[in-house]
């Protein structure tokens, strides 16, 4: 299993945590197991916006919207690095296992237009449109100053990976035919299937109290509904306003999956 090592990045900018003394050693282990998973989550996610570029050159897309896409891919690692500074404040050494890296889907058996859509769908308007409302609120919960600077640099560029995504419906989902969305809005239902699954831990997970949050650690019932609220009132009317099914398909992807 390959491991993610990021000792020699954090170490060239230490960050300081003012007040750890004053946080229970057990809630301290819960924030720094979430810094550290998110270190390699984030990291890794520098893999998907690579995976994007070649798509979206396939696509016809423009240069610029292309450039935007290989930045992110940068700033998904960076991401990362700011998270492992965290976990060296918190006392923690920023290595972790890596999570899988599965291949991006390429989705072959459509257009090219219709494949990228699929995945910044997948990508901006949910992953990274959930992402902005999670940071933000744990932006808004943090309690050092050097931690809310840590999650101001991230949530500044989830939102331009959201912004991105959602500009890139509005371009190219009036391109398609009827069929094409009658597609799409099948693929929602996979996409909702994974989003749901992918956050369904958060509700396994006991809440915490506000001085563990104000750290980082993950309260698991707010977590889960800031997912729904977010999937419910900005990804479901977003993706509609541009003829896409996205009501329908998030009703069948919460009917087929079993979350506990």
């Amino acid at each position: 299993m390959t491991t993610l090592d990021l000792r020699r990045e954090a170490k060239k900018h230490p960050l300081v945590l003012d007040g750890l003394d004053r946080i229970p050693d057990e809630e301290r282990a819960v924030a720094l197991d979430n810094w550290r998973d998110r270190m390699a989550s984030e990291y890794a996610s520098a893999r998907v916006f690579a995976a994007l570029v070649p798509q979206l050159m396939r696509a016809g897309v423009s240069h610029g919207q292309i450039a935007k896409v290989a930045d992110m891919i940068g700033q998904e690692m960076n991401h990362g690095i700011l998270c492992a500074r965290v976990v060296m404040a918190l006392g923690g050494d920023p290595e972790a296992s890596f999570p899988e890296l599965r291949d991006v889907p390429t989705h072959d058996d459509v257009a090219p237009v219709e494949a990228v859509l699929r995945n910044v769908i997948s990508v901006g308007c949910c992953s990274e449109t959930v992402a902005v409302a999670l940071v933000g609120t744990e932006r808004e919960q943090a309690g050092a100053p050097a931690l809310r600077e840590v999650l101001d640099r991230i949530l500044s560029d989830e939102a331009k990976h959201a912004r991105f995504g959602w500009r890139l419906v509005a371009e190219l989902a009036p391109t398609l035919d009827p069929k094409a969305k009658e597609r799409l809005g099948a693929y929602l239902v996979a996409a909702f299937e994974h989003q749901i699954s992918f956050h369904a831990p958060f509700l396994r997970w006991p809440s915490v109290s506000d001085r563990a949050i104000s750290i980082g650690a993950v309260d698991g019932p707010l977590n889960w509904q800031i997912f729904v609220d977010t999937i419910q009132t900005v990804t479901i009317p977003g993706l509609e306003r541009y003829g896409l099914p996205a009501q329908r398909a998030w009703q069948a992807a919460v009917a087929s999956v079993c979350v506990s």
